[in-house]
């Protein structure tokens, strides 16, 4: 069993355990298939259609590849099974087909579903509405289930509510992971044992869409339903969500407790800053350990809000006494507020990851961590150490900060154990051979720049490592 992968399923190649095990001769082959959980994981990937092909050649790899799933359950005998699925969702290849059965990766699982343990799904909407028909008692094993709605058309938003029967697989009884993303629901009408959950996800589609008044498309994962959905989960350890604050939402001063919470990975729809503000001063997090903070600063509105949402997230940091690893997206802070946030982490923080996303960098001058931003975490003999436990430190796109000030934050810190820093553009010093010191005695750095093109001949030309080229340079 240690050759098998830890990190996730196994899959359908020669290249790794359990089917290379019977490549190797004859005995191995024998034990391999009379061991059956080398065959309790599986990871099936549904084939996109080959444009150039004829519709036979791709259903008959469709056939083939059932029955190799199919074979490789059955010899997994009674044991409890961990499968992920990675159905079609290329809206080209579901026109071109007319099956009769819109769903046959997932059709042949379900006859094995009172062994599933641990499943993740990545189907179209009729493929959930066939995994909801599966009743609580036909899962007893069921532990976590990942939901992934994909769209079979990528230009078209599903405004089909889900039909959700009381007593569906989402009601089992051994419950204690879910995860949904790919769909806005309303969450609360979930028929879930919120109370036995240990580890929960809501991350709708990443749209604020679908269920608004007269078809309108708005997130209905508020604040207040937020709220509502951690108190009737008092044994969580880690959750992820996805929130959306409406201006006039109403909510009562009321403080919503996570004893056992220890990781936490918020994103906040629209203007991030004040999200933050509405759900986290009425949220007591005493065990959290790993907090991600993901959103943006959008339009004038953000700009009302931000001096008063500033200080409430600021004040949150504080009781955060267990906080080991923060990441937020530089995206929804002004610069200010930014510095003003890492002078506010608790001194228990090892590792800080500021990250910008990719939609926002495009535009160099909306890149705000700069010298100004980093001087904040940096060490100086006459001022007080923000930070001082920080080990690890992750910056990934800040095309306005200097090599010098990044030497002189890593000089300032020789406690440091990781450095990776994305600079998005050129390299303007070698500060390399003034790190040789800190790496000599231990410290891991990831530095990377971008260069220009070559004009004419380049000796990297046609090998994987080739220099990333800085595409838009003037």
């Amino acid at each position: 069993m240690a050759c098998l992968p830890t990190h996730r399923n196994c899959v359908m190649s020669a290249q790794e355990a359990p089917v290379i095990l019977g490549r190797i001769c004859s005995s191995w082959r024998a034990i391999s298939l009379k061991t059956p959980r080398l065959w309790s994981r599986l990871h099936i990937v549904e084939p996109n259609y080959p444009y150039n092909s004829p519709l036979g050649v791709y259903q008959s790899k469709v056939e083939q590849r059932l029955k190799v799933a199919d074979a490789w359950l059955r010899r997994s005998k009674t044991c409890p099974l961990s499968i992920s699925l990675e159905s079609r969702f290329d809206y080209i290849s579901t026109a071109a087909m007319s099956t009769p059965d819109a769903q046959p990766f997932l059709n042949i699982l379900i006859p094995f579903a009172s062994r599933w343990q641990n499943i993740s799904l990545g189907i179209s909407l009729s493929g959930v509405q066939t995994l909801l028909r599966l009743g609580e008692n036909e899962v007893p094993l069921l532990k976590s289930l990942t939901i992934n709605e994909r769209r079979d058309n990528p230009h078209h938003i599903p405004h089909d509510e889900w039909t959700v029967p009381q007593a569906c697989v989402l009601h089992a009884p051994g419950l204690t992971s879910f995860s949904l993303l790919g769909r806005n629901v309303h969450s609360l009408d979930l028929p879930l044992q919120w109370g036995r959950l240990t580890a929960l996800t809501l991350m709708g589609s990443g749209l604020s869409s679908g269920w608004g008044p007269g078809g309108s498309t708005v997130n209905p994962q508020t604040c207040r339903v937020v709220l509502d959905i951690l108190s009737r989960c008092p044994e969580l350890r880690a959750c992820t969500l996805l929130v959306h604050a409406p201006l006039d939402e109403h909510l009562q001063n009321l403080v919503v407790e996570c004893p056992f919470l220890h990781t936490f990975d918020l994103s906040c729809d629209e203007t991030a800053l004040h999200v933050a503000d509405r759900l986290l001063g009425r949220l007591s997090l005493p065990q959290l350990q790993d907090f991600k903070l993901r959103g943006a600063k959008l339009g004038a509105t953000e700009e009302l809000y931000s001096t008063f949402s500033a200080d409430s997230v600021l004040s949150f940091l504080t009781t955060l006494t267990r906080l080991e690893s923060i990441s937020a997206d530089s995206a929804m802070f002004p610069k200010p507020i930014l510095i003003n946030f890492l002078r506010a982490l608790p001194p228990t923080v090892l590792r800080l990851a500021i990250t910008e996303p990719m939609w926002r960098r495009l535009d160099r001058e909306d890149a705000i961590f700069d010298d100004e931003v980093l001087e904040a975490l940096t060490t100086f003999p006459d001022r007080p150490s923000h930070c001082p436990a920080l080990q690890e430190v992750v910056v990934h796109y800040c095309p306005n900060l200097s090599d010098e000030a990044l030497l002189r934050f890593i000089m300032s810190r020789p406690t440091l154990k990781l450095v990776d820093i994305e600079f998005d553009r050129e390299r303007k010093v070698d500060i390399l051979p003034s790190l040789e010191p800190f790496t000599e005695a231990g410290l891991k750095t990831s530095i990377s720049y971008k260069t220009r093109p070559p004009s004419e001949f380049s000796p990297w030309q046609g090998l994987p490592d080739a220099p990333l080229t800085l595409w838009g340079s003037p």
